[in-house]
């Protein structure tokens, strides 16, 4: 969810960076380790990581452009089984945790979540995930595909508007499936059990079978898993702080895939995917705040003052392509079907039951009851057609059409007890989406080539809405469409000066369309007080880098000095009390530095250095979102960074050991802008946390043990301070969850 007045609320070598072109061995299960059992002895086995960033397949070290390749079992073995832990290894990119699984956000470079509509994109395969509406929550909403059958994750920093579309603005990721088995059975079978201190355990069983049908021909993966996150976080009672209910946080998660690929012939491929995901929860990890002055909870701990409801989140997707290569030209055609919903019922009455008190002229305590009824979502329907050459003497080139609808909905009933008409609400909307892109690429030599990328998107919005309640008034609402046409470009280019070392330079934009806006009445006069359009943003990115290593790949790097310009973005606006959207007109101003550097003076030992640097700044004053002219924006460290190590040892003549650990950093931030009118302005501070790792494998069986934040750090992740007035707050804060330590199985059969 959105933050609204209802919710204000190791590892270690698992990254590869582009500017390595060896895959980095001794990462748990991962196989890059070849053992010669006569010899005992342990031999690097080099490999080029090959990733699909730029929609076609490269190797990661020609790819002018700052990419991550992530192999999400290598971090599982490290006991890391959700994406925000595996992004806070990951340069260039901050997670934003909501405290449920399935719910937070990700920024990079200086680009801030700052409204409904995603910055940054998601997408599995060729399907897009994320949302392109302002109205069904989907900012908040994180697609978390690490326990499916998943290759690899490729993120990429800076805006991907020309290949990728609207809500690539700071960046996007992808999930990599893995394909079906066409040669030989593949059968995969897991399990993870974990306590956290002063928590419950957690459980996850996963299971991933791929059977070749007809060999070469016809192959199919069924995999699964079911996930049990226990919860840390105590209910308590919000007027004497006697506890009614301990680790009320947890969740159960459920997923479900079937992946079927058909190649016919050489030239044709077909394939066809269903996915299902299924969380249920009844509260998230958010600790009630002694005040806006304090990073203590109220009653000690990690408790709550609210009560555990019943909520859910579902996803769904179908997917259906076909690629067919002609002699130097490769037809993909990708048919999606994207749905998610999520909702409950919550139980706000400590927090609200006071304010339906006061409004209605009640003695104190008078409200028994104050429930949110809600129910959000979207289904969306994609198809996309592309043409993507063989190198064609100096040039290749991708051509595509594209086309999407989506359909959201967004219904909110607060029921209090005794009777009071607080808020509902529902804002239904429908976004169509055309657009034509391509790029060409141009090698005056081997050494030495330029791209030049553009999209043009027509895009249409309209919203329906109705509501009645003392929160926002009664209106009836019907848009016009909203109608807008956006172009998106990139240029690039690339030197490659030895096999070892590729230096680029990048320019390219990014966008979130425009859409009609929610109405807020002016309790006085009935005006809407909110703009009635949400205009479209545009950010432009300017970025040159360098990748490389020394020979035998004992050093490498993958820097990258970066600068944005975002206009006009859109952001949330604060009347009376409400969010609703609007518009920064001014803009912000960001720079960055992001580096990856990998030792490995031995074999045995890897060592691994990320580091991020971001300053995104108002250009003036935006009274609208209570910004003051050059001030870093909201929830954006300056600083981040990670240090990882790996140390490979043999333990017998068919067994291999991997001992690792790893500190991750984030710098402090400010939760609110400065003269916010709805919440209080307070310094998250900043936190660095251990995790260790200790992990044995042969060619079938990985045995894995592992502690995250070893030490028991007790640190903020993000807060919201609400401004009750007086000088009070409606505290509310996401801590790290506190040391976990585990262990795993996994069986390769």
């Amino acid at each position: 969810m959105q933050k609204s007045i209802f919710r204000k609320t190791s590892l270690l070598s698992a990254v590869s960076t582009i500017g390595i072109t060896a895959s980095f061995m001794g990462m748990g299960a991962s196989g890059a380790i070849a053992q010669d059992s006569a010899a005992q002895d342990t031999e690097m086995v080099l490999e080029e990581i090959i990733v699909t960033a730029g929609r076609r397949e490269q190797s990661l070290q020609d790819v002018p452009a700052a990419v991550s390749a992530i192999d999400p079992g290598d971090f599982t073995v490290k006991g890391l089984k959700q994406v925000g832990e595996i992004l806070n290894y990951t340069p260039g990119v901050t997670y934003t945790d909501i405290g449920t699984k399935g719910f937070g956000n990700i920024s990079a470079r200086g680009v801030p979540q700052s409204s409904s509509i995603p910055v940054f994109g998601v997408y599995l395969d060729d399907t897009p995930i994320s949302t392109n509406s302002t109205f069904s929550g989907g900012s908040t909403v994180m697609f978390d595909a690490m326990l499916m059958d998943i290759e690899r994750v490729e993120v990429i920093k800076g805006p991907q508007g020309t290949l990728y579309g609207a809500t690539s603005v700071g960046g996007m990721m992808r999930y990599i499936s893995r394909d079906p088995a066409m040669e030989e059975l593949r059968v995969t079978a897991g399990a993870d059990v974990a306590t956290t201190k002063d928590g419950e355990i957690s459980q996850v069983y996963n299971g991933r079978v791929s059977v070749p049908l007809v060999k070469d021909k016809l192959g199919i993966t069924v995999s699964g898993f079911w996930q049990d996150i226990g919860g840390y976080v105590d209910q308590v009672n919000p007027a004497t702080g006697a506890l009614i209910a301990e680790d009320v946080d947890g969740s159960e998660n459920l997923g479900y895939a079937a992946d079927l690929l058909f190649t016919p012939t050489e030239e044709l491929s077909i394939r066809l995917k269903y996915m299902k995901q299924e969380t249920d929860y009844g509260i998230d990890s958010g600790v009630q705040l002694l005040t806006y002055t304090s990073d203590e909870s109220m009653f000690g701990g990690y408790t709550t003052i609210g009560a555990p409801g019943e909520n859910y989140l579902d996803y769904e997707i179908m997917s259906g392509s076909i690629n067919y290569e002609f002699d130097s030209v490769t037809l993909t055609s990708t048919s999606s079907r994207v749905e998610y919903k999520f909702g409950g019922v919550s139980d706000l009455t400590a927090a609200y039951g006071p304010v339906v008190d006061f409004y209605d002229g009640r003695d104190p305590g008078t409200t028994t009851s104050v429930l949110l009824d809600l129910l959000a979502g979207s289904e969306k329907f994609v198809q996309e057609v592309r043409l993507t050459s063989e190198r064609m003497g100096n040039f290749e080139w991708i051509a595509g059409l594209y086309y999407s609808e989506e359909d959201t909905i967004n219904n909110q009933d607060v029921i209090s007890t005794p009777a009071f008409d607080l808020l509902t609400i529902a804002f239904p909307s429908n976004y169509k989406e055309f657009a034509g892109f391509g790029d060409v690429t141009y090698y005056f030599n081997e050494k030495f080539d330029v791209t030049a990328g553009v999209r043009l998107s027509k895009n249409k919005t309209t919203l329906s809405y109705v509501s009645t309640g003392l929160l926002l008034g009664d209106a009836v609402f019907e848009s016009d469409p909203i109608k807008d046409t956006v172009d998106t470009y990139l240029f690039s280019a690339r030197y490659r000066p030895t096999d070892n070392l590729s230096l680029y330079t990048r320019v390219a934009s990014g966008y979130r369309p425009a859409s009609a806006n929610i109405p807020i009445l002016d309790p006085a006069t009935g005006d809407n007080l909110a703009p009635p359009m949400i205009d479209p943003d545009n950010a432009w990115s300017y970025e040159i880098g360098a990748k490389g290593a020394t020979n035998g790949n004992v050093f490498s790097y993958d820097v990258a000095l970066w600068m944005i310009d975002w206009a006009n973005f859109q952001a949330f606006t604060s009347f009376s009390g409400v969010n609703t959207g609007g518009n920064a007109t001014g803009g912000l101003s960001a720079h960055g530095f992001e580096g990856s550097f990998n030792l490995r003076p031995t074999d045995a030992l890897t060592l691994t250095t990320n580091v991020t640097y971001s300053r995104s700044k108002l250009n003036e004053d935006e009274p609208g979102i209570g910004g003051v002219e050059g001030e870093q924006l909201p929830d954006l460290p300056k600083w981040k960074g990670s240090f990882r190590a790996d140390y490979l040892f043999d333990v017998t003549d068919s067994w291999s050991g991997n001992a690792g650990f790893g500190v991750r950093y984030s710098g402090k931030f400010m939760s609110s802008y400065s003269a916010s009118t709805s919440t209080y302005p307070v310094v998250v501070e900043a936190r660095t946390l251990v995790d260790a790792n200790l992990s044995f494998t042969n060619d079938n069986v990985t045995i894995g043990l592992y502690a995250t934040n070893l030490f028991n750090k007790r640190a903020l992740q993000g807060r919201v301070d609400t401004i009750l007035g007086g000088g009070s707050s409606n505290s509310t804060g996401v801590f790290e969850r506190p040391r976990t330590i585990g262990a795993n199985l996994r069986v390769d059969f």
